[in-house]
């Protein structure tokens, strides 16, 4: 199973490398803009965001990162299984983390008990099931696993070149909600 992972992850991973800087810019500018209305009809705009801060050639989130939006949080990896969110804004100051991703330096910790939140999830890979593929490190899936009776519903963001036909399911696998591309709206399972 894991084989298999690996080669959709290695075919994923080439597909996104090939697309020109301006591809992926007008893809995500079109995610992003899919992204909030969704949230818009789910009626979810005011709900707390866990949202990544895309790394290399990820679909981009630096600008809904950089809004006056309250209630962005970004992640803080700590280790493959601790994870916190802390608030942004545009004045949030960054710094490279312990897997090279742009963390927030300080910033309100989101706290799970008190505000349930809409967690927006990278994805190298995905198919129609919501099934998703990570970097291989486990991450959003082992923290999915403690905090997703927090969630009100998962969202991944993705560039419709990183589909693969059906990704095989591990116990630890944790399907999302809905996964969004720059041609359709995916919805995977009830929220």
């Amino acid at each position: 199973m894991t084989n298999i992972k690996q080669q959709y992850r290695q075919e994923a991973l080439k597909r996104r490398q090939a697309l020109s800087s301006e591809e992926r810019l007008a893809a995500s500018s079109l995610i992003r803009n899919a992204l909030l209305s969704h949230l818009e009809q789910l009626n979810l705009t005011a709900a707390p965001m866990l949202i990544y801060c895309a790394m290399r050639d990820e679909v981009d989130t630096h600008q809904l990162l950089a809004t006056d939006r309250p209630l962005l949080f970004a992640p803080v990896a700590h280790d493959h299984e601790v994870m916190q969110w802390h608030e942004t804004n545009p004045n949030t100051c960054w710094k490279t983390g312990k897997f090279g991703v742009q963390e927030p330096m300080g910033g309100r910790l989101w706290v799970p008990d008190l505000e349930h939140a809409v967690l927006i999830c990278p994805l190298v890979g995905f198919d129609h099931a919501g099934n998703r593929l990570g970097l291989g490190m486990g991450c959003f899936d082992r923290w999915l696993s403690q905090f997703g009776k927090h969630i009100l519903t998962t969202i991944g963001l993705a560039f419709s070149c990183k589909e693969v036909p059906s990704i095989p399911v591990e116990a630890h696998d944790v399907p999302l909600h809905t996964i969004i591309t720059e041609q359709e709206i995916i919805q995977c399972r009830s929220c």
